[in-house]
């Protein structure tokens, strides 16, 4: 008996009586599958039993001693270490599992991951339960509802099917829990993936719409089909670039009830593209100098052979494209201005406006941590953003003091200047010049530190290796470094990772998933935002999603600021 109670372990399951036809019978009364043993209750000892020995059996029966109106099941593990096993009695098994029938778990408690919800009508959601205690015997819940006109459920999915109110039950056994339903008209909201988009002449992007509640048929218009065309294919809507120029590819239901959705489709040429087929290849260069040699126009663009942008189209213009398509020189180089007050210049880089997944993205891995989530799309308008830092040269001729605690050269960047000192920096700045300047916002910042519509996707501020473009920890030799002397950016813009911190527009609150147009952040709060790392710290901090944040009136010899407009 103790070699047979050593090699079966004991483990509480639901298990149900199961009808012995149904399976091979092994010896009198014993059956199996090829996984379980099932005992039936009248047996009281095996006789010689042929079984795989490489096979864990799961060895259930209903005890003679339990009732089966009560009983909530057990289930034992029989271990075989040979292919024949001997004659054991099992008396002492049966009184064994009828002196346990009080230790089975019953439940004390259901819980709902939802308790109150509103759905319109066709929506479908998912409710689950937990049963209580976590080691319960029985974990079948029963779902039903109070009334199906309004809405059903089965297995925890619930489907709205009228307007209305109902409750949600989940019963398990005695216990249960309720949901309490409101089923509302539906209103079709459609919601295009993105609002803004760019396009080649000749070529196609696709936008892919999404419906609340319901999916019904959609139309699709363009408000300038000459300059893009727009259709429905498949349930994507594809839009084909015709000529130069902008259009509004709006959405809706066909019988026009939903809530329609549109984007703004700029259809522009490329640099380069001579040929106009949306690519720039050596073809071009054989078009460009077509073109110089016998005037061959056909087809021909004047302004993407324009090359080096001087507003001619020369033998220059032809060397240029070759250079470039060497990998020489840059097209289409950042469109800059340059300011200067009081004697001192700073250049100012056009951003042209465009989508982006902001916050911790893909090239970020498993260092984004949770303020940097969740990710969510942006669309921007075209804005300026400084190429550097502001330095301590520019704010001494503007303030005519200098803040800053490394002042060993004055193209260094200002640091100890807080949120508050900004504002009245960008205030005079602004009476000096007749401009607007300002902080840029959170959502600007990242746009540009990521390379705005010319990014790589890299981890930081204009490379994946951190000691390209940045001043950190590792190497600012403790203390900040002069502007501009790291590589810059895609964009042109330097130190936009290491070097200062730079304080940014916004108050400082949590990420919504929901698409946004221009954020500006929370409308209010009680600190502000900062980015971008600085030279104190590790190359984690320099990362072009990793946000911080503080008081508007903290000053600190690692915390500067760039210029938007």
């Amino acid at each position: 008996m103790n070699k047979f109670l050593h090699s079966i372990v004991l483990s509480l399951i639901a298990l149900l009586p199961v009808a012995a036809s149904a399976f091979e019978q092994l010896a009198e009364g014993v059956y199996s599958d090829g996984s379980t043993l099932y005992i039936s209750s009248g047996v009281t000892s095996l006789g010689p039993l042929q079984v795989n020995p490489s096979v864990v059996y799961s060895f259930a029966a209903v005890p003679p001693a339990c009732e089966e109106t009560t009983f909530l099941g057990y289930a034992a593990t029989l271990h075989m270490p040979s292919t024949s096993y001997g004659s054991y009695f099992l008396a002492d098994y049966w009184c064994n599992f009828a002196t346990m029938e009080n230790n089975a778990v019953e439940p004390t408690g259901l819980t709902l991951s939802v308790r109150e919800t509103e759905m319109y009508v066709g929506a479908v959601m998912n409710i689950s339960a937990t049963v209580l205690p976590v080691n319960a015997s029985t974990k079948l819940v029963d779902w039903s509802s109070t009334n199906p006109e309004v809405a059903t459920v089965i297995d925890g999915n619930v489907t709205a099917v009228n307007v209305g109110e109902c409750d949600i039950v989940a019963s398990c056994l005695d216990k249960q829990s309720v949901c309490h339903v409101q089923v509302l008209e539906t209103t079709i909201q459609i919601s295009l993936d993105r609002h803004e988009a760019k396009l080649l002449p000749n070529h196609a992007l696709m936008l892919i719409p999404s419906m609340t509640p319901l999916a019904t048929d959609l139309k699709v218009t363009s408000t300038n089909p000459q300059v893009a065309a727009a259709r429905i294919m498949n349930g994507v809507i594809q839009v084909v670039g015709l000529t130069e120029g902008t259009t509004m590819v709006i959405v809706n239901s066909v019988d026009e009830q939903a809530i329609p959705d549109s984007c703004e489709v700029t259809v522009y040429t490329e640099v380069g593209d001579v040929n106009c087929d949306g690519y720039v290849t050596i073809a071009d260069v054989s078009k460009l100098i077509d073109y110089l040699l016998v005037g061959e126009t056909s087809p021909f663009s004047e302004t993407n052979a324009d090359c080096n942008h001087d507003e001619s189209v020369t033998i220059k213009d032809a060397t240029m494209l070759i250079d470039y398509l060497l990998g020489g020189v840059d097209l289409n180089p950042p469109v800059t201005e340059t300011f200067t007050v009081n004697g001192v210049s700073f250049t100012m880089v056009a951003v042209e406006g465009g989508s982006f997944i902001m916050g911790g993205t893909s090239e970020q891995g498993v260092e984004a941590i949770d303020n940097e989530l969740p990710t969510h799309q942006v669309s921007l308008s075209s804005y300026r953003i400084g190429e550097t830092e502001v330095t301590q040269e520019l704010w001494i001729a503007v303030m005519g003091n200098n803040p800053s605690n490394f002042t060993n050269g004055v193209s260094r960047p200002v640091e100890k200047v807080s949120w508050n000192d900004c504002q009245t920096f960008i205030a005079k700045l602004n009476e000096l010049t007749g401009m607007t300047f300002r902080l840029p916002t959170e959502a600007e910042w990242e746009y540009a530190a990521r390379g705005g519509n010319k990014s790589n996707g890299y981890k930081y501020a204009g490379s994946d290796n951190v000691d390209e473009v940045a001043w950190y920890m590792n190497n600012s030799l403790s203390m900040t470094q002069p502007v501009a002397s790291k590589a810059p950016n895609e964009l042109g813009l330097y130190d936009m990772s290491g070097n200062v911190w730079e304080w940014c527009q916004d108050y400082f609150g949590s990420y919504s998933s929901e698409p946004q147009s221009n954020p500006t952040g929370p409308a209010t709060g009680t600190v502000r935002v900062f980015r971008g790392g600085c030279w104190t710290i590790d190359s984690w901090y320099c990362r072009v999603s990793f946000r911080l944040n503080n008081a508007p009136t903290l000053r600190s010899n690692n915390l500067g600021f760039r210029l938007a407009l």
